[in-house]
């Protein structure tokens, strides 16, 4: 019960100005940048299939479901901003564990249960950072622990749900005893197969997030309400770590430097929006288009290394924002990525299609390591004889890139002056003394 217990106190002890300032900076842009991706996903058909569903389902009006018009109940709400957390591939991901949308397990959850509650802004952030800390380390043992070929789950599903019971739990005012069976709750109802792969949408992805939202939010109801559960559900054996990796004591990675290195300073923002294999190559590439001012029909082919690992997670079968030869096709051709052009009536258009033909993946063995999945080599051939190479590793966003892309996401959803007052109370949560006001900013009309 080691783990479990321990975790468990920790989380319930810390306080909003005890987490270091590195942290609590890291937990306002992961909250800015995962609420833009939930808007511009608000109306993608796996969203709306949700949306649909939820309001036949009714309830008592309590929550917002982001980007639309009205209130659901608590439940419902959680789910349907759960789903669009995950809506698609412009939300955050986690460096150290190079993939797994943390983000968006703590963010659709504290926004939800902090309206219902009237939360302030910093005990938003707190459960944000603080539901983070344990999302962070679980994707990371499950990343390093699992082998990918043999354990066909979905990681982030499986996170997310314990990931957003914590934060519910900590706006909830549990205490430890009630967090340790808030986490039991949360793991009795993970789940996730990676069958994703074979899904040329996105409804996989994004139903499984919506319901780990929507099951980690009820875990940590049950868990106030003085529901009864186990308390060593990340200990030794018929643990989390037991059922999903037959490492029964893996957990024991969560405690590691616990208060002195914050998971959340790990996070990694998405620069294009498309799934996180990608992210390191598409530096490489348009730097190369840039550079040596390459024009569509000048490229004569492309070669793209990246981990074999990573290629796996990305084939043709999948969406055209996550399908690494679609990706890089429509990079080349039309030398950008957009979030709507993607998801519009035909991403994979007749010049991507064309470039389509002239890239090529290749699978690196030998880069095995983590941190090899920020890593990339693109070499670019030209019709005019030209070899043209670049070895990238993945670069952090900047704050006024950041800006850039909540723009890019926003603005076509909810036009430049309700974009701009959205991204003032994002900016200025920490001072907040309720959420509410952003909550009924985030409402569609």
């Amino acid at each position: 019960m080691v783990v479990t217990e321990t975790l468990s106190e920790w989380l319930c002890g810390q306080r909003w100005e005890a987490i270091p300032e590195p942290a609590r900076l890291k937990a306002l842009d992961v909250v800015y940048d995962s609420v833009g991706a939930m808007i511009a996903c608000s109306q993608l058909p796996e969203v709306l299939a949700l949306i649909r569903f939820l309001r036949r389902m009714g309830g008592t009006a309590q929550c917002t479901m982001i980007g639309h018009a009205g209130l659901t109940s608590l439940v419902n709400a959680a789910m349907a901003n759960g789903g669009m957390a995950h809506g698609d591939e412009a939300d955050p991901v986690h460096l150290k564990s190079v993939g797994g949308h943390v983000a968006a397990g703590p963010v659709p959850a504290a926004l939800t249960i902090g309206q219902w509650t009237g939360a302030s802004g910093r005990e938003v952030l707190r459960a944000v950072a603080l539901g983070y800390e344990v999302g962070g380390r679980l994707m990371t043992i499950f990343y390093r622990e699992r082998d990918y070929v043999a354990r066909r789950f979905y990681p982030t599903a499986v996170v997310a749900t314990v990931s957003s019971a914590v934060t519910a739990a900590l706006l909830l005012g549990v205490n430890r005893e009630q967090m340790q069976v808030a986490m039991c709750l949360a793991a009795y109802q993970a789940a996730g197969p990676d069958n994703m792969t074979k899904d040329p949408g996105h409804m996989g992805k994004t139903f499984q997030v919506g319901a780990a939202s929507r099951n980690g939010v009820t875990a940590a109801l049950l868990a106030h309400d003085g529901c009864h559960a186990p308390s060593d559900i990340l200990d030794g054996s018929h643990s989390l770590f037991d059922a999903y990796l037959g490492a029964p004591d893996a957990g024991g990675g969560l405690l590691a430097d616990l208060g002195s290195y914050y998971s959340i300073t790990d996070v990694m923002y998405k620069r294009y929006p498309v799934g996180s294999p990608n992210q390191a190559y598409l530096q490489g590439l348009f730097s190369l288009i840039e550079k040596h001012s390459l024009r569509p029909d000048n490229i004569a082919g492309i070669e793209v290394q990246i981990p074999s690992r990573g290629l796996k997670r990305i084939p043709t079968t999948r969406h055209a924002s996550i399908s690494a030869l679609a990706v890089c096709a429509i990079a080349a051709a039309h030398g950008k990525l957009d979030f709507y052009h993607l998801h519009g009536p035909d991403p994979l258009d007749s010049p991507s299609r064309d470039m389509q033909q002239r890239v090529q993946f290749v699978g690196r063995e030998d880069w095995k390591d983590m941190e090899a999945g920020r890593h990339a080599i693109v070499t670019i051939t030209t019709r005019d004889g030209r070899t043209l190479t670049e070895e990238v590793w993945h670069q952090p966003m900047t704050g006024p890139e950041l800006d850039r892309k909540f723009d890019g996401l926003v603005v076509p959803r909810f036009g430049r002056e309700k974009s701009a007052r959205t991204a003032g109370l994002l900016k200025s949560l920490e001072g907040a003394e309720s959420v509410k006001p952003l909550m009924t900013e985030l409402a569609g009309t």
